[in-house]
């Protein structure tokens, strides 16, 4: 059953990421960043960022909260959840990456010399961020999949913790994410902004909405009936927001180019939108289709051969 509320707040996200990055994109104040210095200094997507960690905690909690969590198939969902879109967004990050080369070397060539193994390894499992290269050369919102994905890995033992011990915990979360992005903030150990990647920077603001979802059972997340006419636009726009999250980025060279021809910005920023909507469109249709209940069959059988094994 779908949740106007969560659906409302996951477009207003990428809403904010959308107007963050066009902003830099024309040099606008709007895509400036605000707030603490080396702690919590972010733009609107930033701000965006930090609502869909605390909407993946939420979530999740409301769907595992109350029961048993069979760890691998839990982790073989997630992976299944997120990596299907975002290889299909790559396909499209890798397109541009050799239209791009071809109009700036003259040769696909020498983009593709410029790749390695490494390139391959990091790509297929988003870890670029890991390494100081943030997105990679494909996608560059991909820094985020590794982020979640590790903060994916501990929800169980997190979900429990706050569980036995809500206060305590949350307040530890706090705790270790305010330690770790002072200290990072002020000493350059990890690459490439740490304070959005590190899994420790970011654990509060997941471990938060695990919280709401505990302490706050009374709210019912509230469906907010005065919007049931509008619920299949919100629910579309809140179905697109992950795709559109990964494959407008790659596009963003579009608003420059456009400019760049004499197209006025706003013709220029309207052609990206629906050049990226419609790729978010087809991206959802095609990851739908995806046979996820077959797969995961699969792999509990081969979970429970090599258990036997």
């Amino acid at each position: 059953m779908r949740n106007i509320s969560l659906d409302l707040l996951r477009c207003a996200a990428i809403g904010l990421i959308l107007v963050a990055h066009i902003a830099q994109s024309i040099d606008s104040p709007w895509g400036a960043p605000f707030g603490l210095p080396n702690f919590y200094h972010v733009t609107l997507g930033g701000v965006a960022v930090t609502m869909f960690l605390v909407l993946s905690g939420v979530v999740l909690q409301m769907q595992y909260g109350r029961k048993p969590i069979n760890y691998p198939q839990f982790v073989a969902k997630r992976v299944l959840r997120i990596y299907p879109v975002y290889y299909l967004s790559l396909i499209f990050g890798f397109a541009v990456y050799c239209l791009r080369s071809q109009q700036e070397n003259g040769s696909i060539v020498a983009g593709l010399a410029q790749l390695g193994l490494a390139d391959l390894v990091l790509s297929v499992t988003a870890g670029y961020a890991f390494v100081g290269q943030w997105g990679g050369p494909f996608v560059g919102t991909s820094w985020f999949l590794g982020l979640i994905m590790s903060l994916y890995l501990v929800f169980p033992a997190l979900s429990q913790s706050i569980k036995t011990h809500p206060h305590r915990t949350i307040g530890l979360l706090c705790v270790i994410s305010g330690l770790s992005r002072f200290y990072l903030g002020q000493h350059d150990v990890l690459p490439m902004r740490p304070l959005d990647w590190f899994p420790f920077c970011r654990v509060f603001e997941f471990g938060l909405g695990i919280y709401c979802v505990r302490v706050m059972p009374a709210m019912r997340w509230t469906q907010l009936p005065w919007l049931e006419p509008v619920a299949p636009i919100i629910a579309f726009g809140s179905e697109i927001s992950f795709p559109l999250f990964l494959i407008h980025y790659p596009f963003m060279f579009v608003i420059k180019v456009l400019i760049l021809k004499g197209a006025p910005p706003a013709i220029a920023i309207g052609c990206f939108l629906a050049l990226s909507c419609g790729l978010s469109w087809g991206l959802m249709r095609a990851d739908q289709k995806i046979p996820r209940q077959a797969m995961l069959g699969r792999m509990s059988g081969w979970w429970q051969r090599l258990k036997l094994a």
